[in-house]
């Protein structure tokens, strides 16, 4: 007789959906540190791009979060984290912002190319671009720590903040790109302006739509092994 065990079963967590997680940053680590650590099933390499760093400055958990500075930061990651094809997933994360900046969450692309797909702040508000239009949400407050996410089920992409539903729009197109790295906080389209703030507990899940209705944020880190 033999047994199968599952990812889910190997690394056990508080979290079912653990085994499509393709992001896990929960910011610790020690105070001025550039070393950002993925803690999800499997490791990806991310590096900080300018002043990005650990800082103990703000937290939402744990006393440390990832701090930018709004001159040149961000952070860089495969760019495989953000192929979602046609697929559902969820992007989310609590974000401290000292500005109302315009600037990207997260994208896929190569230099300067436009990505198919952007998820980024217009301003105070959160949009979500999938190469034809321009989703919005309602206002995200600065001086605060907002948890903010975005997600698609079976085509329709909505967008949270703090657990509130705040766009839903349908967004079939196939969110794959040849680009080579996923930005993260970085400028948009590579523009003047930049992330000014902090970030804490960054997930993505591939594959797996979690929030489709008003939610409670979560009160704790997000669970890992």
């Amino acid at each position: 007789m033999s047994w199968l065990i599952t990812p889910q079963q190997k690394y056990p967590t508080n979290d079912p959906d653990f085994s499509s997680v393709s992001l896990l940053l929960h910011g610790n680590g020690t105070n001025g540190s550039t070393t950002i650590v993925d803690s999800s099933l499997s490791p990806k390499t991310v590096t900080a791009i300018g002043n990005a760093q650990i800082s103990t400055a703000q937290s939402k958990f744990g006393g440390v979060s990832i701090a930018f500075d709004g001159s040149g930061d961000s952070l860089v990651a495969p760019a495989s984290i953000s192929h979602f094809g046609t697929g559902d997933f969820t992007i989310e994360l609590w974000i401290y912002r000292n500005s109302a900046t315009t600037h990207g969450i997260q994208e896929a692309r190569t230099g300067t190319t436009a990505t198919p797909w952007l998820w980024y702040f217009n301003g105070s508000n959160l949009e979500f671009y999938n190469g034809t239009g321009y989703p919005t949400t309602g206002t995200v407050p600065n001086s605060q720590w907002v948890h903010i996410a975005v997600s698609r089920s079976s085509g329709i992409v909505r967008q949270f903040i703090n657990g509130n539903k705040e766009s839903e729009d349908t967004i079939t197109t196939n969110l794959t790109t040849a680009a080579s790295d996923t930005l993260l906080m970085d400028a948009r389209d590579v523009g003047a302006d930049i992330f000014n703030g902090y970030i804490d507990e960054y997930r993505v899940t591939s594959g797996v739509a979690r929030y489709t209705a008003n939610f409670t944020p979560p009160t704790a880190p997000f669970p890992d092994i």
